[in-house]
């Protein structure tokens, strides 16, 4: 019976031993997870294509028999160079003699401009101006261009004549064709489009623009007024991944002179010689006949509070406004559009605690300006805002307790939801770990005795909008910002790495530079300290704001850092000590008398 046990035992003991092998086996089992390209076929226009994946740690990949660096996380990368037309990329895994496969096809499409065929009398779509509906005045120029047949006679407008562009100014493309029209005060168009006329060899071609034109002399200009809670002044039509460049923000029920339009934006008229562009679903067109916006500037006063000092200018209406800020001295700048001076006294309560100077210009006929001198050199937040049509501008007080206990922070984990953000080549997700380091962050300001409030909590998507809201609501004395930062599609991930620090306006840059020095004593590649950066978060001027991209989620090696929750505790550590810093240089802060 004892041999039976024996026997028994060890027959369990071998199939314990079997189990643990295979189950090591299994654990070993290799495999390749592409991350970007996120589709296993992929078109573009562009030359270069950036893959970013990963395997098995300790395998070897070789990308059509190249071979490729796999670092410790199995993050693999590379910059694909494409041919036109199909690429094929077949991807391969070696862990310990088994080899796996992956294949991907990327498409480079032709979007190389070519001359016309010369010998086709034709005009195309491509390069056709206007490209989108306009509204223009009387005594404006129009603009147009098309592309066609080469050494043609190219009209528009019943006959007026184009010029075909020399190819030196077109990069080598024959049958570009320019155009311009100044409108007279008798000229009358509206939703028509353009007919162009081609002629060569006895042929003639006829085009219409996909844009319809408007010359509206007796409608324009018009009066339009905010219908949203944020409106936003663009300074011109550009665009990119982060929106036009914003002159200003705005509020509800502000009015405006519109004077034109492309495409889905109004043009706005602040001044004779200065516009800016307003999304069309931001306002709303009031009737042909309503009178422009304007003001005269009566009497006003500063008050002090606790908190803040208050400016109170009289208007009639309320008008459109920017805002910026100079230093050395420190200066708050507030221009009024439309408005005019009328105001022969400012009356400052001895109350004021942050206002030093209080003054005005006018710097043109439609152009009031304000300026505003604090007695510190650090700005702690101001807002401007509409009660009824007097302007009201709300200067915060510096905190006479700059200890971290007296401090309120307002902490903002980038992404969120359904907005994952950047990828890294392992999966990694940037809204993952923007939570977990303002999780972190809290934590630690709230150690120290600060209160401490969060955008977000858990993994939902917010939208700009909400974020302001919430912000706005805890009346918090600083705001950060956590991102990881990324490359595009077309860019080597191993080339770029590094942290970086964003503010809009100058008067929040000493924040974000004290902040960026400490970040790089964690001996992170300098990316920079940037400014005039269009985030949505940073154009608050209510409140010191600054966003940190703490690293390229997109580059293997900082990827390999953000994974590890060691170095998250060192990147909390040293915005805190970058805050410091900056505290302390607040602290000597007063401008002499």
């Amino acid at each position: 019976m004892k041999k039976i046990f024996e026997l028994f035992n060890l027959k369990l003991k071998g199939l314990f031993i079997l189990i643990l092998m295979s189950s090591m086996v299994l654990a070993q089992k290799n495999y390749i997870n592409i991350i970007v390209p996120k589709k296993t076929e992929t078109s573009t226009k562009f030359s270069r294509y950036r893959l970013s994946a990963n395997t098995k740690p300790g395998s070897k990949v070789k990308i059509n028999g190249k071979k490729i660096k796999v670092y410790s996380s199995g993050a693999f990368v590379d910059l694909l160079n494409l041919k036109l037309g199909e690429n094929f990329f077949k991807i391969t895994s070696n862990l310990n003699g088994k080899k796996i496969k992956k294949e991907i096809k990327i498409i480079r499409e032709d979007n190389q401009l070519k001359s016309t065929d010369e010998d086709e009398i034709i005009i195309e779509d491509e390069m056709m101006l206007p490209e989108s509906d306009i509204w223009l005045g009387t005594c404006e120029v129009l603009e147009v261009r098309v592309k066609g047949t080469p050494g043609a006679n190219v009209t528009f407008l019943d006959g007026i004549e184009m010029t075909e562009l020399s190819e030196t100014e077109t990069g080598g493309i024959k049958g570009i064709y320019t155009g311009i029209y100044k409108i007279p005060n008798d000229f009358k168009m509206k939703d028509e489009q353009i007919i162009f006329i081609l002629e060569k060899d006895g042929e003639t071609y006829k085009k219409k623009s996909k844009a319809k034109i408007s010359i509206l002399p007796k409608e324009l200009p018009r009066v339009a007024k905010t219908i949203i809670k944020r409106p936003f002044l663009n300074y011109g039509l550009g665009s990119d991944r982060l929106g036009g460049a914003k002159l200003s923000f705005l509020e509800k029920g502000i009015k405006m002179i519109i004077d034109g339009k492309v495409g889905n934006q109004y043009r706005v008229r602040l001044t004779e010689n200065q516009v800016a562009w307003i999304p069309e679903e931001q306002v709303k067109l009031l009737p042909v006949g309503t009178f422009l916006p304007k003001s005269l500037t009566e009497s006003w006063a500063v008050y002090g509070g606790k908190n803040y000092d208050k400016v109170v200018v009289n208007l009639n209406g309320k008008l459109p406004y920017s805002t910026r800020q100079e230093v050395e001295p420190t200066k708050i700048i507030i221009d009024i559009y439309g408005a005019t001076a009328n105001t022969n006294w400012i009356t400052q309560h001895l109350t004021s605690n942050t206002i030093k100077n209080l003054y005005y210009e006018q710097v043109g006929t439609d152009l009031f300006r304000i300026i505003i001198e604090p007695k510190q050199k650090q700005i702690w937040g101001y807002d401007i805002n509409y009660k009824g049509t007097n302007l009201e501008i709300t200067v915060k007080n510096q905190p006479n307790d700059l200890r971290f206990s007296n401090l309120k922070f307002i902490l903002d984990a980038g992404h969120g939801g359904s907005n994952n953000g950047s990828l890294g080549a392992t999966g990694a997700l940037e809204k993952d770990i923007t939570l977990d380091i303002v999780n972190r962050l809290g934590k630690a300001l709230e150690k120290k005795g600060a209160r401490v409030f969060k955008t977000r909590t858990r993994d939902v998507y917010l939208s700009n909008d909400d974020r302001f809201e919430r912000i706005a609501k805890t009346n918090a004395d600083i705001l950060i910002s956590i991102h990881t930062n990324s490359i595009g599609y077309t860019v080597n991930p191993k080339r770029v790495s590094g942290t970086s620090t964003y503010y809009k306006h100058i008067c929040y840059r000493p924040l974000s530079l004290a902040i960026y020095k400490r970040m790089l004593e964690l001996e992170l590649k300098p990316f920079g300290n940037i400014g005039n950066f269009n985030f949505a978060l940073n154009s608050l001027t209510s409140i010191p704001n600054v966003l940190v991209e703490t690293a390229f989620l997109s580059n293997p090696n900082d990827e390999i850092k953000l994974l590890d929750k060691e170095f998250r505790k060192k990147i909390v550590n040293q915005i805190i000590q970058g805050v410091q810093d900056w505290l302390y240089e607040c602290e000597n802060n007063y401008v002499s008398e």
